[in-house]
């Protein structure tokens, strides 16, 4: 009986410390989603902060509980078993090491995200698996410079260090355990009870069904809501959706919608073809279409003009056809350049491998420009290694591509590449202005870690103080003059590029866009539209100036283009329309846009709508807009992932 009774106690002591453990974890996770809100607390929306900070902490609380139990799972089941065998100290060992592991992988996890979120706006997405096609090297030095890595490296350490002494200082303790000796109750019981209690912890809930991310949005404050998962959970969601969106299996699910319920032909090709109704103006003998390193259309609205960091777009759009409700494909540089030259929305599939060995596209905007009678020339400001892009252009039928090596490769004002003022001169000194030429031109300078020397280059600004007043009242700190400099920097690299190109290139045609938006903005709070739109600029000494207003994206490039330049009757494909239509949507990456409004489609909650009348925000369960968002990505999600033939 003594026996029985020095195992009973020796089970119930370490059962004491799993218990402990688990507080200490939850307690660990509220301290990382208060720091991260105190850190971006000015992203709060602070008109219903009391109730949706309840709400936040509540909810995230039900996510901790859930990956916490992932890590006293083992030592909860060694317990169970060692305990009535008397090997406790193998269940202690067990516990030692998952204490140390959850140490070390939360504190890891928890900055990694907070310093994710500084860059993407979120916690862990799909676009954290991106990287591993690019150029690690670079990406490696971007975090060396950009993201404070010796003051990451001391708060993991400091939060080790912290940790490992709680612990050891609770070890010996017996608060939980006088606690539990007291409770009067059978064994069989209080096994039961610590049984269903885990089993709770696990679910993160009481209800029928588990917490689910599609549950998380539970306030009204868009920012308090990326707070709520759990970062184990969201690195989770993230490989989930990764792999959902580039399943490339040949019995795959469409994602969008069977296609053969949504479009009539046959084959992918016959659907998107197309007939130029005839040219609007004189065939030009270059065209350029410049796709510019996080560039938004923010710069370009009237009310920010005054900061003065697009000057030289902003004139360039008042001289040409300004696009004013234009979506990026994508939400990354190259899924947004590969629909670009593809044709082929981005419904979630990366180009940058299956483009590269899939046959040729109908739409592949180089052979179309070739059959126009263009020779088709690259030019990237990086290396053409980086996301395979110089397979993906080869592919798909361009003739020429130029890098940074052309240029004397990389350097060290530029780890993504070339300055672009170098990549300009590069287009300038190698297109030929006796050749007719269709040039795609990628840009790179804007970008972290941005090493530019601004003061070199002439920036005007050297403290906050130097922003004019009328601009103060929008500006909170959000982007630090480092940025702002380098947004101004490409203007200026754009300005200087279309005033030497325009000597040499007497009947050029100039287009410009962004390839996404930059994730940065002069305030916490930009609204839906700020943070989605890029321009669409077309200008040259053929065209007259105009506003707009035909909403598109990046898959209408083409096809716009087409339609300025070709001959009546010229046969072509194309997955969008020429913004020279009447066409009523754009679409982008979970983005639609109509005259009207800008569609959202978040994966865990209801569709967001902003009114670009009155600037409000509202919220739906459904749209047409959605209906034709599904239908044009059930079409590109085929093509890419299963050829041409539909039937």
């Amino acid at each position: 009986m003594l026996s029985n009774n020095l195992k009973w106690n020796n089970f119930l002591k370490e059962i004491s410390n799993i218990i402990f453990f688990w507080f200490f974890a939850i307690l660990f996770f509220l301290i990382y989603r208060l720091s991260f809100i105190c850190i971006y607390s000015n992203e709060i929306d602070w008109s219903n902060f009391s109730g949706n900070i309840f709400q936040a902490l509540i909810t995230g609380f039900r996510f901790d509980t859930m990956v916490t139990s992932y890590f006293v799972i083992i030592p909860l089941l060694t317990s169970l078993i060692a305990g009535p065998l008397n090997k406790i100290k193998i269940a202690q060992s067990f516990r030692f090491v998952f204490q140390h592991l959850f140490i070390f992988l939360s504190s890891l996890i928890c900055i990694t995200t907070i310093n994710y979120y500084q860059e993407y706006n979120n916690q862990f997405n799909h676009f954290l698996f991106l990287g591993l096609y690019d150029d690690l090297d670079a990406v490696f030095k971007t975090i060396i410079e950009h993201f404070n890595p010796y003051l990451n490296l001391f708060i993991f350490l400091v939060s080790i260090y912290i940790s490992r002494k709680i612990l050891q200082f609770y070890k010996d303790k017996t608060f939980i355990y006088n606690i539990l000796k007291k409770i009067k109750l059978p064994k069989i019981i209080v096994l039961s009870l610590v049984l269903i209690l885990f089993t709770l912890s696990i679910r993160g809930s009481i209800e029928l069904r588990p917490i689910m991310r599609q549950w998380s949005y539970v306030t009204n404050d868009e920012f308090l809501n990326k707070t709520i998962v759990n970062p184990f959970k969201s690195l989770l969601y993230a490989r989930e959706d990764f792999n959902e969106l580039n399943a490339n299996l040949p019995d795959g699910k469409n994602p969008f919608g069977k296609v053969t319920d949504l479009w009539e032909e046959k084959t992918v090709c016959k659907n998107i073809e197309r007939i130029s109704k005839g040219a609007l103006i004189k065939q030009p003998k270059q065209i350029f279409l410049i796709v510019m390193e996080s560039y938004d259309s923010w710069p370009l609205e009237d009310k920010y003009r005054g900061l003065g960091m697009s000057k030289n777009l902003s004139e360039i759009a008042d001289n040409g056809i300004y696009f004013n409700n234009f979506l990026p494909a994508s939400e990354s540089t190259m899924n947004s350049i590969a629909s670009v030259i593809t044709g082929i929305p981005y419904s979630g599939v990366s180009q940058s491998q299956i483009g590269a060995i899939n046959p040729r596209y109908c739409s592949s905007i180089f052979d179309q420009f070739e059959k126009l009678g263009y020779q088709t020339n690259f030019f990237y400001g990086g290396l053409l290694s980086w996301n395979n892009i110089n397979n993906l252009f080869k592919k798909q039928g361009v003739e020429n591509q130029y890098s940074a090596v052309d240029m004397g490769g990389k350097n060290e004002s530029g780890i993504w590449g070339i300055e672009d003022e170098k990549l300009f001169d590069l287009v300038t000194k190698t297109v030929d202005s006796k050749n007719n030429s269709f040039n795609i031109i990628l840009t790179t300078s804007y970008h972290p870690p941005y090493s530019i020397n601004l003061k070199e280059k002439g920036f005007p600004y050297n403290s906050i103080s130097d922003i004019p007043d009328e601009m103060l009242k929008y500006y909170d700190g959000s982007m630090d003059l480092k940025e702002l400099g380098h947004l101004w920097y490409s203007d200026k690299c754009i300005g200087d590029f279309v005033k030497n190109a325009e000597k040499k290139f007497s009947n050029a045609l100039f287009c410009f866009t962004g390839d996404h938006y930059g994730r940065r903005f002069i305030n916490s709070k930009p609204n839906l539209k700020e943070k989605s739109l890029v321009p669409f600029i077309i200008y040259g000494s053929l065209v007259k100036d105009s506003i707009c207003n035909t909403p598109g994206s990046h898959i209408d490039i083409f096809p716009t283009l087409v339609e300025m330049i070709s001959p009546k009757g010229f046969n072509y494909y194309s997955f969008g329309e020429s913004l020279f239509n009447t066409k009523d949507i754009g679409i982008g990456k979970v983005r639609s846009i109509t005259k009207k409004s800008l569609e959202y489609y978040p994966k865990s909650s209801k569709i967001i709508s902003f009114n670009l009348t009155n600037n409000k925000t509202s919220k739906l369960d459904s749209s047409l807009s959605l209906l034709e968002y599904k239908k044009l990505n059930s079409l590109g999600w085929h093509y890419t992932l299963k050829g041409d033939s539909i039937y």
